[in-house]
């Protein structure tokens, strides 16, 4: 005969059961505890999505940017640049536009010579000038016993004449206010007419060494200007009284010049430009 179990003791034995049942769970409960804390506090954060793949190229991006800034501040501007950019960029229009760079230079096979300004003649001057330009085109001839001469005593090549003419692509045109003779470095120059030294000018700017001589011919003051002569070659003294084919200096670069040459002025009642060649082929004998 079945007999039910009263409700104490079914409470004793769900008690019992249940009490049975944690026995049974509560150690993987518990290392659930242990286990679960610990892996979360322990465990790295995840790296953010393509960081890594970013930082691959960045690095060599950055060695290119370092190495192109070492390169670029590390060349000359003026490497960059032909001496014709650098001499138009440094040089005032007016004086540029007497320097043809393609024209200028000295002409091959002279020969410097010394010249003494304590002893010189007319015809020793001629002798060493047709010595040093023996053998090249001359474009005019000079009358050594003429009152009017020109600059050398013997005729010598000429470059550039005066007027507008175009120095370079990029520099318009300018005006040339004078006419380039290339007898070759250190050839002797001569005063063209008798008169009075009114200034001189020992520089390596502009028009470099240079002599204004005034003079009065046909009731008319005339001014010559004698340009880019060589360092310590002038042999005029300022407010000397001068005598036509006397020695004034010496054929040089100094100054915005390209090569050795004169670049010589006529200029009336001492600030008109007008052209030497021109002029002298009326005045001179």
């Amino acid at each position: 005969m079945n007999q039910h179990p009263t409700p104490g003791t079914r409470r004793e034995l769900i008690e019992s059961e249940r009490l049975r049942s944690g026995a049974r769970i509560r150690p993987s409960a518990a290392a659930v505890m242990r286990v679960s804390p610990l892996s979360r506090a322990s465990r790295p954060p995840a790296p953010p999505a393509k960081r890594a793949p970013r930082r691959r190229i960045l690095a060599p991006l950055t060695m290119l940017f370092v190495a192109a800034v070492t390169i670029v501040t590390t060349i000359p501007v003026n490497s960059l640049l032909t001496p014709a950019d650098i001499a138009t960029a440094n040089a005032p229009e007016s004086i540029v536009s007497r320097l043809p760079p393609q024209e200028l230079g000295e002409i091959s096979g002279g020969a410097d010579i010394p010249i003494s300004r304590d002893d010189y003649s007319v015809t020793s001057l001629r002798q060493q000038l047709l010595a040093q330009s023996a053998g090249r085109p001359t474009q005019f001839v000079n009358n050594s016993t003429a009152p009017i001469q020109w600059p050398f005593a013997a005729g010598v090549p000429m470059s550039d004449q005066f007027g507008p003419r175009v120095l370079c692509d990029t520099c318009g045109v300018t005006m040339h206010r004078g006419v380039d003779f290339l007898p070759g470095r250190g050839a002797p120059i001569q005063i063209i007419a008798d008169g009075v030294v009114r200034y001189i000018e020992e520089s390596d700017d502009g028009l470099g060494v240079h002599v204004i001589i005034d003079h009065q011919i046909d009731g008319q003051l005339v001014s010559s200007v004698y340009c880019h002569m060589e360092f310590g070659s002038v042999a005029v003294s300022q407010g000397e009284t001068v005598k036509v084919g006397q020695l004034v200096g010496t054929v040089g670069d100094t100054g915005f010049a390209f090569g050795p040459h004169l670049h010589f002025e006529i200029r009336l009642n001492g600030t008109e430009n007008v052209d030497p060649v021109a002029w002298l082929n009326e005045h001179a004998g």
